[in-house]
């Protein structure tokens, strides 16, 4: 079985797992990795990055870019980024970027059209994001189990934001939930989780926005019109992703936004829910307690995530990308390395 490893140097590949740091092949030189995945409605692999979206049909041996618009728009690195990319059951393929922009393809990928519905949202001037320039980013797009027309964009910073047309129109929902949204994961049609940081950009212009944050894991019984914090309490609230298995939720959060994750200070704290949210256990991983889990994926059965240390200032010599592989037990190990942070896995 193929396991396809997102870094922050491009995509990878190994045959099987466990494996060496040298078995890993790059095959796609494509900057950050933001997402690798795979659709029902779509042949192939996809992949989003700080250097566009690309596909494959062979199982990562050779790679089509899907031509995202991506223009010249300033960034931290020079130019926009595609940080997310939906295919949905009748047959559209969309891709968010920084700024944030929307864009859809009918055509499987070989034109792409604005949605410029997305620029009309009211609290569209108040989105930012901790980075200069402070320009958001679409981290999240999802379509709803079942109703391909129904779209969720999650805005980091700037909220939830929901389309009932394919994206034509949209509905502001920023008051509805926190507005450093990282993922949002729906499980039927009513029932989502989301994962948050903090920044409020208000008092972040007097340098206080990271410090009052809360953070944490919502979760929506009514489609999106209210949220639940589900980890109340938690001190490791800066949450990047969830994952549901077998009926276990699994998360990893940080005591404080990354920026604060390259110090020896600061912690990290994997949980384990089997009720779906009432409560949750800590449990112990490789790597604890300052690698940063990211994402998660099923390989063989088994329950495989990826760490690393996201988004520092100053990248640490001591700290390796890092997959491991959860046992029968519950217990966590290693099962290989990479030369930089794992932030997306997808098994084959």
């Amino acid at each position: 079985m193929t396991l396809l490893i997102g870094t922050d140097t491009g995509l990878y590949r190994v045959a099987e797992i466990p494996f060496e740091k040298e078995d890993a092949e790059q095959v796609l030189d494509c900057g950050v990795v933001t997402a690798v995945k795979t659709f029902d409605h779509h042949r192939g692999v996809f992949v989003a990055s700080s250097e566009g979206a690309f596909r494959s049909a062979d199982g990562g041996e050779t790679w089509t870019d899907l031509g995202v618009p991506l223009g010249d728009r300033f960034w931290h690195a020079g130019q926009s980024e595609v940080w997310s990319i939906l295919g949905t059951s009748d047959g559209a393929l969309y891709a968010g970027t920084n700024d944030p922009y929307i864009y859809r393809s009918v055509d499987d990928g070989e034109t792409w059209s604005e949605l410029k519905g997305f620029r009309d949202l009211p609290s569209r001037g108040h989105w930012e994001s901790p980075i200069d320039p402070h320009y958001a980013r679409l981290r999240a797009l999802e379509s709803v189990p079942g109703r391909p027309e129904r779209l969720i964009a999650g805005v980091e910073a700037g909220g939830i934001h929901l389309s009932d047309d394919g994206g034509r129109t949209w509905t502001d929902r920023r008051d509805t939930i926190v507005d450093d949204v990282h993922q949002v994961l729906p499980i039927s049609e009513d029932v989502w989780l989301a994962t948050t940081g903090y920044l409020d950009h208000n008092l972040e212009n007097l340098g206080l926005g990271h410090a009052v944050g809360e953070g944490g894991l919502y979760r929506t019984v009514d489609a999106g019109d209210s949220w639940t914090r589900l980890d109340g309490g938690n001190d490791f609230s800066y949450i990047r992703r969830v994952f549901v298995h077998d009926g276990t939720v699994f998360f990893c959060g940080g005591e404080e936004a990354p920026p604060a994750w390259v110090n020896d200070e600061h912690e990290s704290a994997l949980f384990e829910s089997t009720n779906f949210g009432r409560d949750f256990e800590r449990v112990s991983y490789p790597g604890e307690p300052h690698e940063v889990i990211e994402t998660w994926d099923v390989y063989e059965g088994a329950v495989i995530c990826g760490s690393g240390l996201f988004d520092v200032p100053d990248a640490r010599d001591d700290v390796e990308g890092r997959i491991m592989r959860r046992d029968d037990d519950g217990t966590y190990r290693t099962v290989g390395h990479l030369s930089s942070n794992v932030s997306r896995i997808k098994a084959l």
